[in-house]
């Protein structure tokens, strides 16, 4: 047999862009107002070091077509404006999750005029491969090294000269989250950013990408700055990039990058394997010369996982640190939610009586429905801003993916890839971002039942029915009754998980990268940004949907269904709500609520759930409502201070006890309860509490999942989900009454 003849390189084409660099560099001088993308792996930092750059001023918004977060800050430097937009967090620009798309899309279509490349300085071989890939683009870069810190932890110091050297780029060791050394990242990226060192990749590949390039340069439809990036995704045949270019008319450029790739595969050369190997060589080479000295330390982190990761005990600790946070929730939030819920609600309906005396329906709308209403509401902001307060420090320490690792084991056992954890976690905020974040997940089936069980995680929306209820029935165990219905909601998805798994498809292998940052010690400014955000979001919600809904139920209670009566002189029960909700009540009866008050209150929950509570105010609190009397505004503001430094000293003096387990179970509630809470311990029992509550967690999602989900998987995979968990709610909730009359006095 003949030997194969060698095949010899072919000559290279002329790249001669070295003018087209020196014209970027300089747009990016004189450019008045210049926009960086501030790029990076997960977990290195990023949006701390934006924070610290911009002083916390980040605008926050979503990309067009998804939910995931933009975050833009506006810097004035001198005379000049920057706009710095930070990215969602990437390994690399072969996009296989939609922050991957987002920023490879990102730096194909916001004519950035710089690129900040923000590098984890502990982990840096890894990092390097998005920095070399970035280098393919003809923007100017400047380097990132964070967290550099951590690194010198781990025995890591990184020499940032010989980085800068063998990359061509300027390089600023930081540590984002105590502000070190970010007073040179401005300055380096708008004074010094550079067109750096690209790879280079074999002699075939480097002509075939050539080739694309000067195809390319005849199109004027295409970022030239992109070319010599979008030349490699075409011979590394990125399915998203083809397709994109293929809805956009650029067929010739689809054949010429299959009449090259067909080229190279003739020689032997598979130009995906090629072109990765090059950057992950590359990389290491660099590693290697810019860390020469690494010392192996065991860190603190590792000394952690031990404990956190440990296989008996690490699900014990996280079911334990989530009680802890409820018992925080409690323990600080419950008095300035008595607050608001009562002398503060008070105060304003005395107001309202004196301001709108003159107009009695515009009186009565205020005070029977939109300050009971949206105010109920309202008063459980404090527990939502100290939850999420919470949440952010276990997420922005590290812990969280620390609970995402543990719960993959259980996923896996349920047949489901262990990336389906990320979306159930999100659905404790919401379950409509959490829906759309399913397309991460690769496999359809697991992406409708995921999202078909998503509903059972108990979103922000339903907390503050548990709290108003565990004040009213369980004073004394209320952080135990608000942890176990979220335990509650994560198992019974769980087990219908299993159910549904073992009568579709089998379950399939599949793997999953889960990176475990080190622990850190989060920044207040960004934990209390986030929570505040998410806080002012609901807030949100109760302004236009809870404020639509209660005028409507407000309106229903005063249409009357019998005569002798006129508008809004009805009794509850005899108005068009109470006769409807009297109605459907006997459904409810079996389970402990067949009173027309909690069905009714059921109704507009369909809408969103956080409504539930508003309704619950409207109906209980009418009757209070018409006997408020007028309060002038040197009163109500003396009330109003008086009941807020009690509760402010209520709040101070709980704190100790939320770490302390001998009074694990005392009432940390405020004394006084709030009307609706003294309502509601007169028309339940701690059984019919516990069944309603269930029948609240378990329940019919919100209008807006059930949109979200017929938008991702179709009409009959939605309304399936709305039969079967009104069944299965109906069902627990029966068991639960059941159980806990025998059991409860």
């Amino acid at each position: 047999m003949t030997a194969p003849q060698p095949v010899q390189p072919l000559p290279m084409p002329p790249l001669n862009d070295t003018a087209a660099c020196a014209a970027t560099v300089e747009r990016l001088r004189r450019n008045r107002e210049p926009r960086a993308l501030v790029v990076g792996n997960p977990n290195v930092g990023k949006t701390t070091l934006v924070n610290a750059v911009a002083g916390t001023n980040l605008k926050v918004g979503n990309w067009s077509g998804v939910t995931v977060e933009k975050r833009e800050a506006r810097l004035k430097r001198g005379e000049q404006t920057l706009h710095l937009i930070d990215l969602p967090g990437a390994y690399s620009l072969s996009p296989h999750t939609p922050e991957e798309l987002i920023s490879r899309t990102a730096l194909l279509d916001e004519a950035a005029d710089a690129l900040l490349n923000v590098l984890d300085a502990g982990n840096l071989e890894r990092n390097l491969y998005l920095t070399l890939q970035l280098l393919d683009f003809q923007i100017p870069l400047a380097l990132v090294l964070n967290l550099v810190d951590e690194a010198e932890q781990k025995g890591v110091v990184v020499n940032t000269a010989v980085l800068s050297a063998e990359l061509g780029v300027p390089v600023v060791a930081t540590v984002g989250s105590k502000s070190q050394g970010t007073n040179a990242v401005l300055p380096t990226l708008l004074d010094q950013a550079q067109i750096g060192r690209r790879v280079e990749y074999s002699a075939a590949i480097e002509y075939a990408a050539g080739v694309l390039v000067a195809h390319m340069n005849k199109l004027s439809t295409l970022p030239p700055q992109a070319h010599r990036y979008l030349a490699l995704s075409l011979l590394e045949s990125d399915p998203s990039l083809r397709g994109r270019l293929a809805a956009t008319g650029h067929a010739a450029l689809l054949e010429a990058a299959d009449t090259e790739r067909d080229r190279l595969e003739a020689q032997g050369i598979d130009p995906l394997i090629d072109i990765a190997e090059a950057r992950y060589a590359r990389a290491s080479a660099i590693a290697q010369l810019a860390i020469p000295d690494a010392e192996s330390r065991l860190t603190l982190t590792e000394k952690l996982d031990r404990l956190a990761l440990h296989p008996l005990l690490g699900i014990p600790i996280f079911l334990a640190l989530v009680l802890l946070v409820f018992r925080l929730t409690f323990s600080v939030a419950s008095p300035f939610v008595d607050l608001i819920a009562g002398p503060l609600q008070e105060v304003a309906s005395g107001w309202a009586v004196g301001l709108l005396g003159s107009v009695p329906l515009l009186k009565d709308i205020v005070v029977g429905a939109i300050i009971p209403g949206v105010g109920t509401v309202l008063s459980f902001l404090p527990t939502l801003l100290v939850l999420y307060l919470a949440m952010s420090f276990l997420e922005d320490s590290g812990y969280m993916a620390r609970a995402a690792f543990l719960a993959d084991r259980l996923m896996r056992g349920l047949g489901l890839d262990g990336r389906a954890f990320i979306p159930l976690i999100l659905g404790f905020g919401c379950n409509v971002p959490a829906v759309y974040a399913t397309r991460t997940l690769e496999r359809r089936s697991d992406r409708v039942l995921v999202s078909m069980i998503l509903p059972f995680m108990s979103c922000s929306a339903r907390l503050p029915v548990y709290v108003i209820f565990s004040a009213a029935l369980f004073p004394h165990a209320g952080a135990w009754v608000v942890w176990s219905m979220y335990m509650l909601g994560m198992v019974v998805a769980f087990v219908f998980a299993w159910a549904l798994r073992r009568t579709s498809l089998p379950p399939e292998g599949s793997g999953v990268l889960l990176e475990l940052p080190p622990y850190r010690f989060p920044a207040w400014a960004v934990m209390w940004k986030h929570a505040f955000r998410r806080t002012a979001s609901f807030a949100k919600r109760a302004r236009t949907t809870v404020l639509a809904t209660v005028a409507v139920v407000w309106v229903l209670l005063a249409i009357p269904m019998s005569s002798g009566y006129t508008f809004n002189q009805v009794p509850p029960a005899q108005s068009l709500f109470g006769r409807v909700s009297e109605a459907i009540s006997p459904v409810f009866a079996p389970l402990g609520f067949g009173d027309w008050q909690a069905t009714g209150a059921l109704i507009p929950g369909f809408v969103a759930k956080e409504v539930v509570v508003g309704t619950l105010g409207q109906i209980y609190l009418q009757e209070q409502a018409a006997q408020v009397t007028s309060l002038g505004l040197i009163q109500g503001v003396q009330q109003a201070a008086s009941a807020t430094w009690e509760a402010v000293k209520t709040s101070v003096a709980a704190l100790p006890t939320v770490v302390a387990l001998p009074s694990l179970s005392a009432d940390t509630t405020a004394v006084q309860k709030s009307p609706l809470a003294t309502a509601l311990s007169q028309a339940f029992t701690p059984a019919s509490a516990l069944s309603y509550l269930v029948f609240v967690l378990l329940y019919t999602p919100c209008v807006a999942t059930i949109g979200a989900i017929q938008a991702e998987h179709g009409r009959r995979v939605a309304w399936v989900t709305v039969a079967y968990e009104l069944g299965i709610a109906w069902v627990a909730a029966f068991m639960v009454y059941q159980v806990a009359r025998l059991l409860l006095p």
